[in-house]
């Protein structure tokens, strides 16, 4: 079996069993400007878009987690499929991430989209929370997941999820580099929307999640800062913005944003939840995503949720390959022996309504 994580900002694939995705390509793609031949490409997708000698313009077929160009998302399975994993769609069952508020509209898109655009034989559709908490080896847990383009908090107990109490905010990792490019230029660099990369490889490999602020913005500026080598060769410096970014994920308001932070959306959610089942998610709150992977996060959440509430015993985990948790997920429960009678197969889907057929899948 195929397994894909679509998300906002990457799709992640690979094959079930397998211990991290084998393909990684980017959500965005581009479409050319000027209207081409019947011989030319329409979608240009990963490589293609670096690469391509016409002029493009950019399109975000997956806004917030959500997929708003259902076309786009085809073009780029296909490109999947065929350019970088080199296999047949049809000869494969597929597991399909999607988000933990997906609409019934959308599974069915998702539904349509597979089986009669790219035609695999059987699916399986999951949410992305179930499936990052599968990557600890867990079937209840409180899954706090920020990725590329939205936050969740959602409590699974014994492996279902109560969808009145999910909490979900329009922020993550994209957010935390246009912010970061933001203090970057008001330090007197120069950064465009169009080198948001760079920006994204420089949250990467530089920045940090202080764990005592105060401490950090009193340092001496030259122990602030470190140095940033640009694709052109060129050195930048780069100082407190380091561990400022972070700070957004806690406090939204630096964002422009009136929702909560991540740490409020978690104690909101706990509160909802039932006494008993609050029992449970204390001590096993869960860390999924890349945007949770910037150094010193899982230290400052757990260190924020102890302070605020100190009686409670709450207990975080952190897996070093989070980043990739959904994706990890979907390949370990796609090789269980005992998922296989959990395919949606296209006969299936033909002879029933799809609302139906997603009983074995949710």
């Amino acid at each position: 079996a195929v397994v894909i994580d679509i998300g906002t900002g990457y799709f992640k694939c690979g094959f079930a069993g397998d211990a991290w995705p084998s393909y990684v390509v980017s959500s965005p793609v581009g479409k050319p400007m000027q209207e081409t031949g019947s011989n030319q490409k329409n979608t240009f997708v990963g490589r293609e878009l670096q690469n391509s000698s016409i002029p493009l313009t950019p399109i975000n077929p997956i806004r917030h987690g959500i997929v708003v160009d259902w076309n786009c998302v085809q073009d780029t399975l296909d490109f999947i499929f065929q350019t970088e994993m080199k296999i047949q769609p049809e000869d494969h069952a597929v597991l399909l991430s999607v988000p933990p508020l997906c609409s019934m509209t959308d599974k069915e898109r998702y539904a349509e989209m597979m089986f009669e655009g790219l035609h695999v034989p059987a699916i399986h559709i999951a949410y992305q929370s179930h499936l990052s908490m599968y990557s600890y080896g867990k079937t209840s847990a409180l899954v706090v997941e920020s990725g590329h383009g939205a936050s969740h908090v959602v409590p699974i107990y014994e492996g279902y999820a109560t969808r009145s109490i999910i909490e979900k905010v329009d922020y993550a990792g994209l957010d935390i580099t246009r912010y970061l490019m933001r203090l970057l230029n008001e330090s007197g660099n120069v950064f465009t929307e169009h080198q948001l990369n760079i920006v994204q490889d420089l949250k990467e490999n530089c920045c940090y999640t202080s764990l005592d602020l105060e401490q950090d913005l009193s340092l001496p500026v030259q122990k602030q800062q470190t140095n940033y080598v640009l694709p052109d060769g060129n050195i930048i410096t780069v100082g407190r913005e380091r561990f400022l970014c972070a700070e957004a994920l806690f406090q939204p308001a630096l964002l422009g944003s009136q929702q909560p932070g991540l740490l409020q959306l978690t104690l909101t959610c706990l509160k909802k939840c039932d006494a008993d089942i609050r029992k449970k998610m204390v001590g096993n709150i869960v860390l999924c995503g890349g945007s949770t992977m910037m150094e010193g996060f899982a230290n400052r959440f757990q260190m924020e949720l102890a302070r605020m509430c100190p009686r409670d015993n709450l207990i975080t985990s952190a897996l070093p390959q989070r980043k990739a948790s959904v994706w990890i997920g979907g390949s370990i429960l796609a090789s269980l022996p005992s998922f296989q009678e959990l395919w949606v197969y296209r006969r299936e889907y033909e002879e029933h309504c799809p609302s139906c057929i997603f009983k074995k899948c949710f």
